[in-house]
């Protein structure tokens, strides 16, 4: 009995040894390929380059999938196609589009690209909208995926069972003290998670505390929301930033006629102004009623001289009485052409109406090619906003990027253009409304709002010619 014990032993430990052996095999020929972040890279630029999904590279690293931020500097760990065995076909199919759905998530769902499905159904190499109900070509079908490592070792724990079957006894003995250290090992694995996640909930709960409770500094007033307002007018008027408005003030989607808002530390003072500006206007009224009463003065003068004139000599008044009409009639017409040429000059608009304007679209909802204030997307939205004001910055985001002058994110101003992407190839943009705040259609799913771009850094700027 003894020297069966010890064959059995020697069976069970050579078979966990092969088992060890292949998986550290398996482990050694699937290492994860490790990516540098560089400027402009992106989570969807990697999966295109790496053929992975965006879903996979967020899920390795703990990446917001959210934001999609990643820095650069950064080294990502990026999963190679061998961690997973893909069972897919060739054969060429048609699917019906359903609402959602875009070319770069069936491009994900069908494990091919949107330059293929582009090329498949012949459209343009800048295409990106696609409608519902209509049919699209695709070269592969929804991937199924199965874990290599987990077939390695349904694998070994075959043969260990298949093993373990020739010495029944010692076999039994030892599975059942690796049922019970896996039971443990279950239950403080279980015990782990519990705590992780109570943590993560306390954690998250902190947070939303700390974000509920605005802050009200020493130095403040009180400024109540009229028609027309919005957070960047209000902002500019006291000399605060938008930002600083917001951590002062618990604020919904929009702002509300007759809201009371606090403003921290400002550094204008609205009412002073006005009282300045009506200041310097009552002086230019007095010097302007004193000029016309001169010149009635004048004018009564010129006629009594102009009457003794023609007293003294009718003959000779005649032909000055002519010259006079002549030279008014004159003067008449070159005000009336001055005045005209006045209501024809365009005034042009101002960067803060701009900016005025673009807000009031706040709420808005994300519509795939919305281009009107029923939902817009990204470009459809800033395209709406420009023209407005008489400025044709094309449809989108691509045509936009060329509609002016090219700036370093550093040095753009309230109303430039913010494009996120590579020069020649941006995917998202917005306006810039300083500081790091601007305004943009975000995202299916939200509507046209303020946004920080603290953790969400452009790429460049343009300045509309």
């Amino acid at each position: 009995m003894k020297d069966l014990n010890n064959t059995t032993k020697k069976i069970l430990f050579g078979t966990v040894g092969a088992a060890g052996l292949f998986l550290a095999s398996s482990a050694s020929v699937n290492a994860d390929t490790t990516h540098h972040v560089v400027k402009n890279d992106t989570v969807w630029d990697l999966s295109q380059k790496y053929g992975v999904s965006i879903q996979s590279i967020e899920q390795l690293n703990k990446i917001n999938t959210d934001t999609h931020l990643i820095r650069e500097g950064q080294t990502l760990t990026i999963p190679t196609t061998g961690k997973t065995a893909a069972k897919t076909a060739t054969k060429t199919s048609q699917v019906t589009v359903k609402a959602g759905d875009t070319l770069w998530a069936l491009a994900q769902k069908y494990g091919t690209t949107v330059e293929k499905l582009r090329q498949l159904n012949g459209l343009a190499s800048d295409a990106y909208l696609i409608h519902v109900g209509d049919v699209i070509k695709v070269d592969g079908q929804v991937t199924t995926t199965t874990t290599t490592n987990a077939q390695a070792t349904s694998t070994v724990s075959s043969e260990a069972s298949q093993t373990s079957q020739a010495a029944a006894t010692a076999s039994s003995e030892a599975n059942q003290t690796s049922q019970a250290a896996a039971t443990a090992s279950s239950e403080a694995s279980q015990t782990s998670q519990a705590t992780s996640t109570a943590s993560s909930e306390a954690s998250q709960a902190a947070s939303t505390s700390q974000a509920a409770t605005p802050y009200v500094a020493a130095n403040h007033v009180t400024y109540t929301v009229q028609a027309g307002d919005s957070l960047y007018t209000i902002a500019q008027k006291y000399g605060v930033t938008v930002d600083s408005l917001r951590q002062a003030n618990t604020l919904g989607a929009t702002l509300q006629v007759g809201q009371s808002l606090t403003v921290n530390d400002p550094t204008k003072n609205p009412q002073a102004s006005v009282a300045a500006s009506q200041a310097e206007q009552t002086p230019a009224q007095t010097t302007t009623t004193s000029q016309a009463t001169q010149a009635t003065q004048t004018t009564q003068a010129a006629t009594t001289t102009n009457q003794v004139a023609q007293t003294t000599s009718q003959t000779t008044s005649q032909p000055a009485a002519q010259t006079s009409q002549a030279s008014q009639t004159t003067q008449t017409s070159q005000q009336t052409q001055a005045s005209q040429a006045q209501v024809a000059t365009p005034s042009s608009y101002s960067v803060s109406a701009l900016l005025s304007y673009a807000q009031t679209f706040t709420g808005v909802p994300y519509v795939l090619g919305g281009t009107t204030p029923a939902g817009f997307d990204c470009s459809g939205f800033t395209q709406y906003v420009f023209n407005h004001f008489g400025k044709n910055i094309g449809r989108t985001t691509y045509q936009q990027q060329y509609a002016g002058t090219k700036l370093a994110v550093s040095s753009a101003q309230p109303g430039d253009l913010l494009f996120w992407g590579a020069y020649g190839s941006a995917y998202h943009v917005g306006i810039y409304l300083g500081g790091s705040s601007y305004i943009a259609a975000p995202e299916p799913g939200e509507s046209v709002s303020v946004k920080s771009f603290t953790y969400y850094q452009p790429s460049f700027a343009v300045h509309v010619n």
